[in-house]
């Protein structure tokens, strides 16, 4: 078994074993390192004006520290349909920023890996159109007599599924919990969603700023199976490894999305 920034890999599961014969007990010893290191990838491109990230980690073995190896050295590109393309440079180590390239709605990209420990990856992304948050209000919550939500109310444009992923910031601390909706039962009308966290303690004056992210289908598939296997709270370790959009092999994703923002003081 393999442990993961962010998850679990197995190769056999976990098997423990009690024979009992005639007061006898037998106990087998299962080997939890029989998985060989594998390519965790966190590809994160957006069309904001901001220096985007690949970081590139491995798994370790289900016993060692909760510690995972960057890997340094390798070959990081993004490009789109258009013909641009940017060369990522890496700093710190195993983590590879682009300096040029900004995202474009409807534009769709490629992540090539090459030389991340003798091997290459590559994904392709479509980047969705940006969808803009009408507003944000303050409701009290279903998980306490005194606890307040934030819900997010924005208007679907319909043309299709959506796919829709949202960020939490109380004050200057994000939100871990994985929040996620399409628009399957609401296409093209106005969505009001609840960003429920039940351990959220919202209180007056507190400020709250909520991204949007528009992301592409297969991205929505990985952090559904994520929020899923983690029982929903999008926790960070999880039985089963999420559906990656990653070839050959890799963990991890490469997504490429647009945001639009917006805050409120809670009253």
């Amino acid at each position: 078994m393999k442990r993961i920034n962010g998850y679990i890999k197995s190769g056999f599961g976990i098997a423990v074993a009690s024979i009992l014969f005639t007061a006898c007990q037998k106990v087998i010893n299962i080997d939890l390192n029989s998985v060989s290191p594998q390519t965790v990838v966190q590809a994160n491109f957006t069309d904001m004006a901001i220096r985007d990230t690949v970081v590139l980690t491995q798994t370790v073995n289900f016993s060692d520290p909760n510690y995972f190896p960057a890997i340094a050295g390798a070959f990081v590109t993004i490009g789109d349909n258009a013909g641009n393309l940017d060369t990522l440079f890496e700093y710190p180590v195993g983590t590879y920023t682009s300096a040029k390239l900004t995202g474009v709605p409807g534009r769709t990209y490629t992540l090539n890996i090459a030389n991340a420990n003798g091997k290459s990856y590559s994904s392709t992304c479509t980047m969705p159109q940006p969808v803009n948050i009408d507003t944000l209000t303050v409701t009290k919550s279903p998980f306490g007599r005194n606890s307040l939500v934030v819900n997010v109310v924005f208007q679907d444009p319909g043309g299709g599924t959506n796919y829709y992923k949202f960020i939490k910031k109380i004050n200057s601390t994000v939100s871990t919990r994985i929040y996620l909706t399409d628009n399957q039962l609401q296409s093209g009308q106005k969505i009001t969603f609840p960003l429920v966290g039940e351990n959220d303690s919202l209180k007056a004056g507190d400020s709250v700023r909520v991204y949007l992210e528009t992301i592409d289908p297969n991205v929505f598939k990985y952090y559904s199976s994520l929020n899923n296997a983690s029982g929903g709270g999008g926790a960070n370790v999880a039985p089963a490894n999420p559906a990656s959009n990653i070839n050959n092999g890799a963990l991890g994703y490469f997504s490429a999305y647009a945001v639009t923002t917006k805050s409120i003081i809670v009253p």
